[in-house]
């Protein structure tokens, strides 16, 4: 019984996760990512020391810091991603889903339809949710 509630325990982390990643910017799911695999690494490492084998817990430790300062010095580095590029009107209507032409009304329901379903309050992406009102400035200027 307690691998039953212990698989449907990791059953349901997995589904939270993949919720997450789902609507996380790609900043979160790298933040997240670092987050598990220094928690695992540190739970290995606790696991190791309190059984004994602090030689092993020192060398896989020693093993994985070049791994670790890798990653720290990627997250220090900004990336250039494809958001400070100017948005074009075409990409703008793309994103709210609306044909050439539309008025600003059209322009105003659209946005207002989608921010509800993607708003960071509703379990939705903030990154989403920045397009989204990037979109609808450009349009409306």
């Amino acid at each position: 019984m307690p691998y039953a509630l212990l698989a449907l325990g990791l059953l349901l982390a997995l589904y939270g996760l993949y919720k997450f990643l789902i609507q996380a910017s790609p900043k979160q799911a790298g933040t997240l990512i670092l987050a598990i695999f220094t928690a695992v690494v540190a739970g290995a490492l606790l696991i190791l020391t309190l059984t004994g084998r602090l030689p092993a817990a020192l060398a896989i430790l020693l093993a994985l810091w070049p791994l670790g300062l890798a990653f720290w010095k990627r997250r220090k580095t900004p990336v250039k991603n494809s958001s400070d590029k100017p948005m074009t009107r075409s990409e703008a209507l793309a994103i709210l889903g609306l044909a050439e032409g539309a008025d600003e009304d059209t322009i105003h329901e659209a946005y207002k339809r989608l921010m509800m379903k993607i708003h960071p309050d509703q379990q939705g992406s903030e990154w989403m949710a920045a397009k989204l009102n990037a979109a609808r400035d450009y349009l409306l200027k």
